[in-house]
């Protein structure tokens, strides 16, 4: 789904999007005649729940909402319920196989990062007094990181060159003597 671009380091959005109605609802609670808070929530969709986001790396989402809404300005906001809406509907229309499997790869680095963090080298087993969990292993996982980070990378390289070939080939014009054949 190729609704938000960024043009100007600012979230744009195509026009098309006012037509979809969860997005239409965003636009339309705005009663202001700037829709300065309209541009916001739809840039905190966009922020929230594109892979090409710069709030992505952002695993836990409640990290990253509280992050968008102090960057976004959006002070003490609360967010309505028609947001969640807009977010699921964007998420469901945008997910491909490689978003998938790079939103698998996001949870895998997250529940490994949570297991460093909280891992006790020093915990004993009660019985036998002998370390619970096995320091060669801890190592040799941290070892691996570097290559894990790497792969995560080239997943969100090929995902954002994935929607941006989506993007160009989406806004073809076939000219009236053009073929159209096989696209």
């Amino acid at each position: 789904m190729n609704i938000f671009e960024i043009v100007n380091n600012e979230v744009t959005w195509s026009p098309q999007a006012l037509l979809i109605k969860p997005f239409k609802k965003i636009w339309d609670s705005d009663k202001t005649k700037d829709k300065l808070k309209a541009n916001k929530e739809l840039a905190y969709v966009y922020y929230m729940s594109d892979e090409r986001s710069d709030y992505m790396y952002i695993l836990d989402k409640t990290e990253r909402h509280d992050q968008i809404v102090t960057d976004l300005s959006l002070g003490k906001w609360k967010k309505p319920s028609y947001m969640d809406e807009a977010i699921e509907y964007y998420v469901r229309l945008s997910e491909t196989t490689s978003t998938r499997l790079l939103q698998s790869t996001r949870n895998v680095i997250e529940k490994i990062s949570h297991f460093l963090d909280t891992v006790d080298i020093n915990e004993r087993d009660l019985k036998t007094g002998k370390p619970i969990h096995d320091i060669s292993k801890v190592t040799a996982s941290v070892e691996k990181i570097p290559r894990l980070i790497k792969s995560l990378n080239e997943i969100e390289k090929e995902i954002i060159k994935e929607k941006e070939l989506k993007a160009q080939s989406g806004n073809k014009v076939v000219g009236i003597f053009d073929d159209n054949e096989g696209i």
